[in-house]
């Protein structure tokens, strides 16, 4: 009976862990997204992390600020990452 639960509790982590991954081709980002000189696109996601790591460092309807790290995503068209002071 233990090995049962075991085998199953292992499968079903083992879905959920994977479900996390990100895609495997990126979204075709929009002319002008993320200027090299205050931000960086990420590989896959279609995102613009802010070098100014700041809850500051992006301004706009859609910029996000979690664990420490200040983004936006491309699909938000009033999102700029701000230089750092």
């Amino acid at each position: 009976m233990k090995v049962a639960t075991v085998l199953i509790a292992l499968f079903a982590t083992v879905g959920v862990a994977q479900g996390g991954y990100a895609p495997k081709e990126s979204p075709k980002l929009p002319d002008g997204f993320c200027p090299k000189e205050t931000g960086t696109v990420t590989a896959t996601t279609g995102e613009c992390m802010c070098d100014w790591q700041h809850k500051d460092g992006c301004v706009g309807s859609g910029c996000q600020y979690q664990y420490g790290l200040s983004f936006y995503h491309y699909s938000c068209k009033d999102c700029k990452c701000v230089a750092k002071p």
